[in-house]
């Protein structure tokens, strides 16, 4: 009766590790399959955001690569409100994006960059925020 318990125990734990994939800029989880590294930079000047994502798969493995880029200012009580969003798809194992959002009000913003990383029908994806930057 222990050892069953013990080996539902365990898979229980298991279940809840590997599902998890929300993760920070430049850093990815071991159990990755088709992404090697991630970036998700936000950079803000005179009131223009520059948003930049970039993700680096498996040569031989990564087919496809989308990216999903969202411009987030802070809200009230620690929401985060959308400002813009972008996609963009780069076939092979390499995937980059940049785009600017301009005349940009006070606040504190950061980027979310989605990765979806395809190896033929399978997927996976990724999530990757930038650090926060203040317009």
């Amino acid at each position: 009766m222990l050892k069953k318990l013990l080996s539902l125990v365990c898979g229980v734990a298991t279940s809840f590790c590997v599902g998890t994939t929300n993760i920070s800029a430049e850093n990815i989880s071991p159990y990755s399959l088709y992404l090697k590294s991630t970036s998700s930079e936000l950079s803000i000047s005179n009131s223009t955001a520059t948003c930049t994502s970039g993700a680096t798969g498996y040569s031989g493995t990564t087919t496809k690569i989308n990216i999903v880029q969202t411009l987030e200012v802070k809200g009230f009580a620690y929401t985060w409100i959308i400002v813009d969003i972008w996609s963009e798809t780069d076939t092979g194992y390499r995937g980059n994006a940049t785009n600017t959002k301009s005349n940009l009000p006070s606040g504190t913003y950061r980027l979310k960059s989605v990765f979806t990383a395809y190896s033929g029908n399978n997927s996976e994806e990724i999530t990757a925020y930038s650090t926060e930057e203040n317009a």
